[in-house]
């Protein structure tokens, strides 16, 4: 009993034990740095056999998944040492960020990533402190190659002037032409404002569905609404809404309209508001682990009110702002609609019905308000807020898109989403933002009129030459691949952001104490006194 006692007490002090579990000493200068690397390595290696049309496919456990995501890959990696593993996880942030930024992109990310890494390596001090440069002089060439690059891509870029330039776009992301079709086209349809939204469908064809919509810049209050673990974002239909600006120190104020909605069998409720407090975000998530649903959520940063009124009219709500109007006021009348909303933490989407008797009552809610936006185009000056007022015009009047990926079977239509879910976040940055040769073609490009002294020179080319070697055979890359310069550019300042981090480690401290103590006790009968 003695024994069980005394292992009891050791986890549990061990449970608080920050540990240094690797760091240089003078015998190796490069202990530590060598573990980081080989974790970074791994993840860029295996993730990096990806990329292009000849890229291989993986094989993921969870959900028997079949794709060539390059971050569906890479967040399912995990490597038994501990140092390694902290390496690879901060190598796939280079991934992570592109992803959230630019949508697609992400293997690209990751093979520059391991080439810029490799060439800042060869220049630091090494085990017998010979390097060239000193790690101050790196960073500093490699930040100014980096704005010299991206001043390049963005020189380069070309604007989308038709439908099947966009549907090229879709076709390099997707590998299917029947569904690039299907994306290029409606993305063309919708505008630079408009979005698709992919989603998976029982039917064995693709298909689109037209609804009403607003995006904004914010979003949910908290990571505990997060139920879609892969994406991490908040996904829910069919929910009633509250929009205001308020800051919600408890839910007091609104209880009697919330007690109203769930008495009428509503128990998804979405509360789009200024702010939150931790008592409030609580009070949210007890309700949320009772059966009611309540999802808070921040409202946008930019011209709050204004798009808070965008809002109430897709949804059919009524914006209740503080400087005119109180929250005791609220009635269930008040409520909104919204047919389903998708929230990232610093982005959300919203949706409404745009057909049947909802939606007629909808879609005459958004022409009112588009002409009262339209009245103040005509009288806005700045350029800049013009340009707004337009995009808010087009956001409401083209709204979003449901691509419904459909398929025979789980395992395709899964692939299919993933890829679905790419070249929608590319044919929307090209339409927005332009497009550059695809396939590693544009920082090739751009590496052969670098000199020989820069450091990113070699690392480049490193996207094109990785293309080649999957194709295992040479073969001509058609003049029609163009990538969004969006995503290139997001990729590869990413890529150096992390390379630079990576390189510059020269030790690791681990939090998580010893897996096991079971080998302190093997041989030991616990019942000994």
């Amino acid at each position: 009993m003695l024994l069980r006692k005394i292992k009891n007490d050791i986890i549990k002090k061990m449970a608080h034990i920050k540990k240094v579990v690797s760091i240089n000493s003078l015998s190796n200068p490069t202990e530590a740095q060598d573990r980081i690397l080989r974790g970074a390595y791994f993840l860029c290696d295996a993730v990096k056999q990806t990329l292009g049309i000849y890229g291989r496919n993986f094989l993921l456990e969870k959900g028997l998944k079949i794709t060539n995501d390059g971050l569906n890959i890479a967040k399912e990696i995990t490597l038994n040492d501990e140092i390694e593993d902290l390496g690879l996880r901060i190598a796939r942030e280079a991934a992570v960020k592109t992803a959230d930024e630019a949508a697609d992109g992400t293997t690209t990310a990751l093979v520059l990533t391991q080439a810029i890494l490799k060439e800042i390596v060869r220049l630091m001090p090494g085990k017998n402190l010979t390097g060239k440069k000193s790690i101050l002089e790196i960073r500093k060439q490699v930040n100014a190659e980096k704005e010299e690059v991206l001043k390049k891509l963005k020189e380069m870029a070309k604007p989308i002037t038709s439908k099947e330039e966009l549907i090229q776009v879709a076709r390099v992301a997707v590998e299917d032409e029947k569904l690039a079709e299907l994306i290029g086209s409606t993305q063309w349809g919708l505008g630079s404002e408009g979005s698709i939204i992919p989603e998976e469908s029982n039917d064995a064809e693709d298909s689109i569905e037209r609804i009403n919509g607003i995006r904004w810049d914010n979003g949910f209050g908290t990571s505990q609404v997060v139920n879609n673990e892969e994406k991490q974002r908040l996904e829910v239909e069919n929910v009633k809404v509250i929009l205001t600006n308020y800051t919600f120190e408890d839910l007091n104020k609104i209880k009697p309209v919330l007690d109203s909605l769930i008495q009428s069998g509503h128990r998804k409720i979405a509360i789009i508001a200024r702010a939150f407090t931790q008592e409030a975000i609580k009070l949210c998530i007890k309700n949320l682990e009772g059966g009611i649903e309540i999802y808070p959520l921040n409202a946008p940063y930019v011209n709050q009110n204004e798009v808070m009124e965008d809002i109430a009219s897709v949804i059919g709500a009524k914006y209740y702002n503080q400087e005119n109007s109180s929250l005791e006021d609220m009635h269930i009348s008040d409520i909104g609609t919204a047919k389903k909303i998708i929230s990232y933490r610093s982005s959300a989407i919203i949706t409404g019905e745009r057909e049947g008797a909802e939606g007629m009552i909808t879609n005459t809610r958004i022409a009112e308000r588009i002409e009262k936006l339209k009245k103040s185009v005509k009288g806005e000056e700045s350029i800049f807020a013009k340009k707004m007022l337009e995009n808010r015009i087009a956001q409401l009047a083209n709204g979003f898109a449901i691509c419904k990926i459909g398929a025979t079977s789980d395992a395709d239509r899964k692939y299919k989403y993933d890829k679905a879910e790419d070249a929608v976040g590319a044919v929307k940055h090209a339409l927005r933002e332009g497009v550059v040769p695809g396939a590693g073609l544009a920082t090739k490009k751009i590496a052969e009129g670098m000199p020989d002294t820069s450091i990113i020179k070699k690392a480049l080319i490193a996207p094109y030459q990785q293309i080649m070697a999957n194709a295992g055979e040479i073969f001509e890359i058609p003049e029609w691949v163009k990538n969004s310069v969006k995503i290139e550019m997001t990729a590869f300042m990413h890529a150096c952001d992390v390379a630079l981090n990576l390189a510059t480690a020269g030790g690791a401290i681990s939090s998580e104490r010893p897996k096991s103590l079971d080998k302190l006790f093997n041989g030991r009968n616990e019942t000994e006194n």
